[in-house]
């Protein structure tokens, strides 16, 4: 009985106390803005980075101002084949090559590729619905990879 209660305790004391999580893209914690954001590349691609981008542009009172040249490249590659030489599995890849330049005139560079593996399906408009959601899921992670990278240069 009492490591009944000692257990209860201890989970009541871990829920009252919580974690202390705190998410590493929180838009109140970062000291950037993006003022000027170039897209080149793949325009579906672009456009799910652009949107994950909106929310870092013209922020107020932020320490560094960035002006972004960014050109994306999406591959679809096939690794695998059965016997009739029909593609058993795809690899997708994400290609993105980021410029930035500050207000002072600093350039850096950075490039970033993500990739999965898609297997071939029957129906090839399911196959074509699991391409697009890897394909904006691929492109959601290189959005992150740009956000921490920026929030993160000194």
């Amino acid at each position: 009985m009492k490591k009944i209660k000692n257990i209860i305790l201890l989970f009541l004391l871990v829920l009252v106390t919580n974690c202390g999580y705190v998410p590493l893209s929180n838009i109140n914690n970062v000291d950037f803005s993006i003022d000027n954001l170039i897209l080149k590349g793949d325009r579906k691609i672009n456009n799910y980075i652009l949107n994950n981008l909106k929310r870092y542009q013209n922020i107020e009172n932020s320490g560094k101002i960035y002006n972004i040249n960014l050109s994306t490249q999406y591959v679809k590659s096939v690794i695998n084949k059965d016997k009739k030489g029909n593609p058993k599995t795809y690899e997708l890849e994400i290609k993105a090559s980021v410029e930035v330049e500050t207000i002072n005139g600093e350039k850096f560079n950075k490039n970033f590729t993500r990739n999965n593996s898609l297997s071939s399906k029957e129906k090839k408009v399911k196959e074509k619905e699991l391409e697009i959601k890897y394909k904006k899921d691929l492109a959601n992670l290189i959005s992150k990879d740009i956000i921490f990278f920026l929030a993160n240069q000194q």
